[in-house]
């Protein structure tokens, strides 16, 4: 027995005796604030003692993904944090990089983490032309796994390597089903259509147009704008009279965009196929007119269920704010990778984990996941929502308004 252990015995008899007088002399134990209530000491968690879980997490820290990033961070950390810091008796380290969203120093750092740290999951990067070029490394790099923290574009398939996964689905079937809403449930028959320009935008607005078209929908006008954008007073009074104005912009131009659309007198309701383009900070700053729009996303901190809601407690304990959905891919990202590794018995082989991930089934604060393989990548079978901004309580949170249950999110 080492001597660490030899001290903590004999600390633990000489309280037990201590605590014994104590009982004899008086009756009761006392707190330490001076209650008079018993009290039961709780059991230390033993201390994780096998080789580490290296979990890596290659993002754009600085640059324009950079809020992204620390909320996606956020989910990580809480994720560890909920299991304690370590998994089936293995102490689990995670490692982060700054690539600043920038496809080449993706790579570098990816390098970093994998020679250097060892890593033996890749969580990132958010911003899709980086995650391609970190997939087609980490093939040549002995095909260690890499998680999405959102969606992605089909054209990620190409080098997908059957490494890479995606359990938020790709951008076009989101789009699609958001699409099959805007015409089936809430009745629109024409949209205009603003979007930066951005390979997320064309894929969802691919997806969108065809489940529009499907339910009888007519596009009046689609538009592309530069993604620095903030004033978009040339383009919105170009718009035609229509049902609804479809937008998808993001970051320092979804606020100004709103105010702008109802500074020109545009009334036609605004629905976005995003609604984690607009962070609760945001919508609360917009004040009403941040209630109303209707947007369609695979997460919201209103989902009504038990894991939800000790994730979201967990989340606001630690970090004082509502999960977004990039925290909650953050912490999906952990837990895919934890349950793989219980699924292979402990073994982190590249190969093994790829192969018990690429089928896995797993219950989250979203619902519950199923990935499935597809072409050279994994996709999978979930709950995908559509979500309105309401009041609830003292915010303006994404409150989930409809559910396409249990739908493959692929093509």
């Amino acid at each position: 027995m080492s001597y660490r252990k030899v001290y903590f015995v004999l600390l633990a008899a000489l309280l037990v005796v201590a605590s014994a007088a104590m009982l004899s002399a008086c009756g009761k134990a006392a707190d330490p604030a001076g209650d008079s209530r018993s009290s039961t000491a709780a059991s230390p968690i033993p201390a994780a003692t096998g080789e580490p879980l290296k979990i890596g997490f290659d993002e754009g820290f600085s640059g324009f993904m950079a809020m992204d990033a620390q909320q996606a961070e956020q989910g990580i950390l809480t994720a560890i944090d909920m299991v304690g810091g370590q998994w089936m008796g293995r102490p689990i380290e995670y490692y982060k990089a700054d690539n600043a969203s920038d496809p080449v120093q993706a790579v570098d750092k990816a390098r970093q983490l994998v020679e250097g740290k060892k890593i033996q999951f890749m969580a990132g990067p958010i911003f899709s032309p980086a995650a391609a070029a970190v997939t087609d490394y980490l093939a040549k790099a002995g095909g260690i796994p890499q998680c999405s923290i959102v969606g992605q574009p089909s054209d990620n398939i190409k080098t997908g390597n059957n490494l890479a996964f995606m359990p938020n689905g790709l951008y076009g079937s989101q789009g699609y089903y958001f699409g099959k809403y805007v015409g089936t449930e809430l009745g629109y028959k024409t949209v205009n259509c603003i979007n930066y320009e951005d390979t997320a935008a064309r894929q969802l607005q691919a997806g969108f147009d065809k489940g529009f078209a499907e339910t009888g929908g007519k596009i009046l006008s689609t538009q592309y704008v530069p993604i620095d954008t903030v004033d978009f007073s040339s383009y919105l009074t170009t718009l035609k009279p229509a049902d609804a104005t479809y937008f998808w912009v993001f970051g320092n131009g979804a606020a100004p965009f709103v105010k702008q659309y109802n500074d020109y007198g545009l009334t036609a309701p605004l629905i976005a196929p995003m609604s984690n383009n607009f962070y609760e900070q945001q919508l609360a700053d917009l004040g009403q007119l941040g209630i109303g729009m209707v947007a369609c996303d695979f997460y919201s901190p209103e989902i009504k269920n038990d894991l939800n809601t000790k994730f979201v407690d967990a989340y606001v304990a630690k970090w004082n704010a509502y999960p977004p959905a990039q925290a909650f891919g953050g912490y999906q990202a952990v837990m895919l990778f934890l349950e793989g590794v219980k699924a292979t018995g402990g073994d982190t082989t590249p190969a093994t984990l790829i192969k018990a991930m690429s089928t896995l089934t797993m219950d989250g604060p979203a619902g519950s996941v199923t990935m499935a393989p597809y072409k050279t990548i994994y996709i999978p079978t979930r709950d995908f929502y559509i979500f309105k901004s309401e009041q609830v309580g003292d915010r303006i949170a994404w409150v989930p308004i409809y559910t396409y249950q249990q739908v493959q999110l692929g093509e």
